[in-house]
């Protein structure tokens, strides 16, 4: 291999987030047990048939897309598996949409609704999508209050490009620590299966 291209390619390498260069499964999870993080959840698989065609009231979840059978099963996966992981749960906090706080309330049986957490895409004004961004990026940066225990935010994969860059699919979790007020490091990404 060329030296210039060898350098190149470190270099490269030295620039990538640290999960990319080797944090594997156990060692997050292990991360998790200790407790300090905030981990942002996508909410579990949907029914695609179904669509957002009315959000004027986000009670009523027959005009919203919804969890489908299997999401409905990855949830519930994936609070059990939290619990048998001992992995610590403090505040569970959720987008508006049904589809988020069923998530939640099947893997944990709780959640607290938080406006600032609304689905990107269905926000038409500029100063509220920016609004939207910069508080994901607050919470993600904010360490929960008992340091022995891990925010949980089930929320939407577009808000979280937006905030973070990080890409996750339905049912994804990323993991981010927060850095005493001085933004926070993204650990990594987890899919129920992980666990």
């Amino acid at each position: 291999m060329p030296p210039r291209f060898l350098a190149l390619l470190l270099a490269t390498l030295m620039l990538l987030p640290a999960p990319l260069l080797g944090n594997d499964t156990d060692s997050l999870i292990e991360e998790m047990r200790n407790g300090g993080l905030v981990i942002y959840w996508r909410h579990a698989k949907t029914d695609w048939r179904q669509r957002d065609t009315d959000l004027s009231d986000m009670d009523r979840c027959a005009t919203q897309r919804n969890l489908n059978d299997e999401g409905r099963r990855e949830a519930r996966h994936v609070g059990k598996a939290f619990e048998r992981l001992g992995i610590p749960v403090g505040d569970v906090l959720t987008s508006d949409f049904c589809r988020n706080r069923e998530t939640a309330d099947l893997a944990f049986g709780r959640h607290d609704r938080v406006v600032d957490l609304f689905n990107l895409p269905a926000t038409r004004d500029p100063a509220r999508r920016d609004r939207l961004v910069s508080s994901l990026r607050a919470m993600l940066a904010t360490s929960p209050d008992d340091p022995a225990v891990n925010t949980v935010i089930v929320g939407h994969n577009l808000n979280l490009r937006a905030a973070a860059n990080v890409f996750i699919d339905e049912g994804g979790i990323a993991v981010f620590k927060p850095l005493n007020g001085e933004g926070f490091q993204h650990l990594g990404n987890l899919v129920p299966g992980d666990l």
